[in-house]
């Protein structure tokens, strides 16, 4: 397990210089408020795919803001099976949900080669009361959580192919965002088996609603890597009700 009570030394002296979201996050947010009086308080952390940022139990002192890769939020159940709570993808903060309990209520593990910035929680606190951009950044990621939340929680009601196409529909959206580009292909960072436990479904559920979609030209799939061919009838696909037939691909 990587050691974050000693944090890694900043990556370069400009923590958001090579990240995507290009300095819009929480942690650019904190840093700018505190850049002239303490210099660098955000650190950048490497971690390799299966290592663990924290763990289950541990001591809150920091909320962490995904700058390049991904990382997976687990927990065991009662039963002793892997859940998967949420996906980590760049701009996401990660840590906030186990703020009130001051423990980390769950696991997150990096899916692939994944850089996160380190956000003190010291820190965080007292620029939250004093610095209005760092409040509306803290507000806008809290927000971002609760519909998060609510589209879960809406989604969990599908059919099994109208959740992969709601989530394939976010996935593209939000990489859409982050380039300001009409992009149409993209690499999820986690696997079948993990998109299973994450949707409710079985890893075979998972396969056969990829190839469904595959076969009726909405997108094309390699491996991990997503074309998305029809955005309107992905769209629709989404949107089935749950007593309704899916529409027929256009």
């Amino acid at each position: 397990m990587l050691n974050l009570h000693t944090p890694a030394a900043p990556q370069s002296q400009d923590p958001c210089s090579n990240c995507l979201r290009h300095g819009q996050c929480l942690g650019a947010s904190v840093q700018n408020a505190v850049r002239d009086d303490e210099g660098s308080c955000v650190t950048v952390t490497q971690l390799q795919r299966g290592q663990t940022l924290y763990r289950n139990g541990d001591a809150v002192n920091a909320v962490y803001v995904v700058q390049s890769g991904a990382l997976k939020s687990r927990r065991t159940s009662v039963q002793g099976d892997e859940e998967i709570v949420a996906f980590r993808l760049p701009g996401d903060t990660a840590g906030l949900d186990a703020i009130k309990a001051s423990r980390h209520g769950t696991e997150a593990v990096a899916l692939c080669t994944t850089r996160v910035c380190r956000v003190p929680l010291d820190t965080l606190r007292r620029e939250m009361h004093e610095s209005a951009p760092v409040a509306d950044a803290l507000l806008a990621d809290l927000g971002g959580e609760i519909e998060l939340l609510q589209d879960r929680l809406q989604n969990d009601r599908l059919p099994a192919q109208a959740r992969i196409a709601a989530f394939l529909l976010s996935q593209l959206q939000r990489r859409r965002r982050m380039f300001g580009a009409q992009i149409d292909h993209f690499t999820l960072p986690m696997t079948r088996v993990d998109l299973g436990r994450f949707l409710g479904l079985a890893t075979e559920t998972v396969s056969r609603m990829f190839t469904r979609l595959q076969a009726d030209g909405v997108i094309a799939c390699d491996g991990n890597r997503i074309e998305i061919r029809d955005d309107a009838a992905l769209q629709r696909r989404s949107q089935s009700e749950l007593n309704g037939a899916l529409p027929q691909a256009a």
